[in-house]
């Protein structure tokens, strides 16, 4: 019998393009995930201005709240 040696290089070089390319890709998404965890933990300076419109917002109703009761009387 004779031996099969079928071999098509056309899908040989675009398989290889293929994996060159997702190398590629692999690397820059390896790239953003790590750029991402940088902003994810670079949030400190957001939580310290929410805390700082909470507090005032709370003070301010507080404050009107007082200044009501003192004028109903």
């Amino acid at each position: 019998m004779e031996q099969n040696n079928y071999r098509n290089t056309e899908q040989d070089r675009r398989l290889q393009e293929l994996e060159k390319k997702l190398e590629v890709v692999f690397l820059h998404i390896a790239t953003t995930n790590g750029e991402l965890a940088k902003i994810k933990t670079d949030v400190c300076w957001l939580k310290k201005f929410f805390w700082i419109v909470v507090v005032a917002s709370v003070g301010g109703l507080i404050g009107a709240l007082i200044n009501l009761l003192i004028t109903i009387k």
